[in-house]
């Protein structure tokens, strides 16, 4: 049996300006699996190291703040501004609740952000 759980918070960025500026300025503060442009439109695919849903929606919060009046503009245009939370399924619990709260969901409405689920099948060991 394996149990439904939270994994991580990935934030998924598509922009037809070059989203470069933004990864430089947060440096280490993130781990970048995709950056690269396809078809004249640049894709960013990132996650924290933080952990729990709050810690990391706080540290995508100070990441997004804390950037340049110039980068800050190149996020404010993107086409594309997900935080798409990752849940792996499983067969325990019956059913599964993951509380969001309200002060959360306002803070990436604030940052232009919407919200995505995903839900990864058990992985085979």
């Amino acid at each position: 049996m394996s149990e439904i759980h939270f994994l991580n918070i990935d934030l998924e960025i598509e922009s037809f300006i070059d989203i470069s500026p933004i990864i430089e300025e947060w440096g280490e503060r993130i781990c970048v699996f995709r950056n690269e442009k396809v078809d004249g439109i640049f894709y960013g695919s990132f996650e924290t190291s933080c952990s729990g849903v709050e810690g990391i929606i706080d540290e995508y919060v100070s990441l997004v703040n804390g950037l340049s009046q110039s980068s800050r503009d190149i996020w404010e245009k993107a086409q594309k501004r997900d935080f798409d939370f990752g849940y792996e399924s499983g067969t325990d619990p019956n059913n599964f609740h993951s509380r969001i709260e309200s002060e959360s969901v306002q803070k990436l409405a604030s940052l232009g952000g919407s919200i995505v689920i995903t839900i990864y099948p058990v992985s085979s060991a």
